[in-house]
């Protein structure tokens, strides 16, 4: 799947909870190394593999949390974000690349955390909260999942119990830290020696002794050198824009029903029509000015074959295809690229 430049919304509305996909790639690799099929995984949810590697492909963090409830399902693993979260390579997992290349002591490290967090996903805010002796490290989500998200809270909670514990270091006292989640069955009954509560599907939170902010961290043995990701897209601004960036990849897939893409989204049916209605428009129209515009980039500055941009985009036949072209441009696909292409020359 080829990465797709994103059109850019101007609506200030409300955005989704959407979240990058590429973050899901340690789960995929777990499930990989445990021999289990996560290709059936992702085609259940629509998805093929090369959309994971997608650095800009966005989805609905809905979507993210019945998938990691599915791979503790077909692993018969109720820790299996867990251990994946305990495994987490910091230097090389998207959100945390800025702080284990650059971050000096703990509380660098966390801040720079929530600011790169911005950039993965607009479904949850980050907070920092400093009280007294104790700190806070909030995660708190924009609207209510549609599943508890147990396994993404324990993910959560496994690789920031990893960092903090790397600060502290011999300070470490696991009674000093309480941590609270929406499913404490999620990890092992006494994990770690840290205090365990239960909380809302809203978020989760994990605090310490504000000391250990102060506290270096470890690098050797703890985070590899890594680069930092180039290229990649901003979450989605407006729902358009969220609208547009998950139709895109998929422009030549013939299940774009209201329905499937409600899913995508996040969104019940009935919503997902109510959107559009209120920019005056509709499911069939945005694909097919997508499909227009895909097209167009495609003939004027790809090589690839008419017949084969045709078949990207859905078309079940070149006919059908350059109809569809002329209705939009006036033109061939075929006279268009031979115009436009010497335009460009």
């Amino acid at each position: 799947m080829n990465a797709v430049t994103p059109i850019k919304g101007s609506s200030a509305r409300p955005r989704l909870p959407l979240v990058r996909l590429e973050l899901f790639l340690p789960f995929i690799q777990e499930l990989d190394q445990r021999r289990l099929d996560a290709d059936s995984l992702l085609r259940q949810h629509g998805l093929v593999r090369a959309s994971v590697n997608d650095p800009n492909l966005f989805i609905s963090v809905n979507v993210i949390h019945k998938m990691l409830e599915d791979c503790a399902g077909i692993s018969g693993d109720p820790y299996f974000a867990l251990h994946v979260g305990e495994q987490l390579d910091v230097s090389r997992w998207s959100p945390l690349i800025d702080a284990a290349t650059r971050a000096s002591s703990l509380g660098d490290f966390l801040t720079r955390f929530i600011l790169a967090a911005t950039e993965d996903a607009s479904s949850v805010t980050q907070a920092l909260e400093v009280k007294g002796v104790y700190t806070f490290f909030r995660e708190q989500r924009i609207s209510e999942p549609t599943v508890t998200p147990s396994q993404n809270d324990a993910f959560t909670a496994a690789y920031m119990l990893s960092i903090l514990k790397n600060a502290a270091g011999a300070h470490w006292d696991a009674r000093a830290v309480l941590l609270q989640v929406s499913d404490p069955d999620a990890l092992p009954k006494g994990y770690q020696g840290i205090q365990i509560a239960g909380g809302d599907n809203r978020g989760m939170s994990v605090r310490f002794p504000t000391e250990w902010l102060t506290y270096d961290i470890e690098r050797q043995g703890f985070i590899s050198p890594a680069s930092f990701p180039a290229n990649r897209t901003h979450p989605p601004g407006s729902f358009l824009e969220a609208l547009w960036l998950t139709l895109s990849p998929r422009l030549g897939s013939d299940e774009l029903s209201v329905d499937h893409v409600a899913h995508l989204l996040g969104l019940g049916r009935q919503t997902l029509q109510r959107r559009l209605k209120t920019y005056d428009t509709s499911l069939t129209k945005e694909l097919m000015q997508l499909k227009q515009q895909h097209a167009i980039e495609a003939l004027v500055h790809t090589g690839q074959a008419v017949a084969e941009i045709g078949e990207s985009l859905g078309f079940q036949s070149p006919a059908s295809f350059t109809r569809a072209f002329k209705s939009w441009t006036g033109q061939s696909p075929r006279d268009y690229r031979k115009a436009h292409r010497r335009d460009v020359s």
